[in-house]
């Protein structure tokens, strides 16, 4: 299950990056984004114009198990997933994600941080909802990342990995037109992990209110391969 990740980015990358034509909401950069916070998202609005937003990491109810991450093997198979599928889709920006990995004599497993390299900036694959607040003014959003099977020696510690769109699956996946999962299905494969680099940084990112660049910053491990 992918829990976290981080956003380094700056907003002039973000629209530049997914051409973007409005920022709705205010963007800062992120290094530890964990679920049941706002993150900014790139969708369309309703003049299909693609737009930043604010929205909520984890579809309600949020224990429910596609409230943060759905399986992309999944997402035609139930109702309310297809629903968002057909007309919700959604790209989450993403500098790289967390994960956990056993080192040597440690007691606990490392933090892990993975990237791709020469890649600063990535786009996740997302499906989302939206309703109006109880004031009947503001809309209201909340998203779940999509994952697959990680690949090669990285399954072994990270078992499931979000889906990174490339050019074409951008494209695709925030045009209105697709609306048939067959045509989206291509691109919901896992990037293989040799095009990957994981690396260990501090365990304080495993406290949700832990804030700071070291968060992405490479530590030096005895055992580490």
């Amino acid at each position: 299950m992918i829990e976290r990740f981080s956003l380094t980015a700056e907003i002039g990358e973000l629209m530049d990056k997914f051409q973007v034509s409005k920022n709705m909401k205010g963007h800062k950069g992120r290094f530890n984004i964990t679920p049941t916070q706002d993150v900014t998202i790139i969708m369309n609005d309703r003049h299909d114009q693609r737009v930043l937003q604010d929205a909520r990491w984890g579809l309600f109810p949020f224990w429910a198990k596609d409230s943060v991450n759905t399986d992309h093997a999944t997402l035609a198979e139930k109702p309310f997933l297809d629903r968002m599928l057909r007309r919700q889709r959604c790209i989450i920006p993403c500098s790289g994600f967390y994960g956990q990995k056993t080192f040597g004599q440690e007691r606990d497993p490392r933090v892990m941080h993975t990237i791709v390299p020469n890649q600063p900036l990535l786009g996740i694959a997302g499906i989302f909802d939206c309703w109006r607040h109880v004031n009947g003014r503001e809309e209201v959003r909340a998203f779940t990342m999509v994952t697959a099977a990680a690949s090669g020696t990285m399954s072994v510690w990270q078992p499931r990995v979000p889906v990174i769109l490339d050019e074409e699956g951008m494209e695709d996946w925030l045009n209105p037109k697709m609306t048939e999962f067959g045509k989206l299905r291509k691109h919901l494969e896992a990037m293989e992990s040799y095009l990957m680099r994981s690396y260990p940084v501090t365990n304080a990112v495993r406290d949700d209110f832990y804030e700071a660049p070291d968060c992405v910053m490479e530590i030096r491990m005895p055992d580490f391969a």
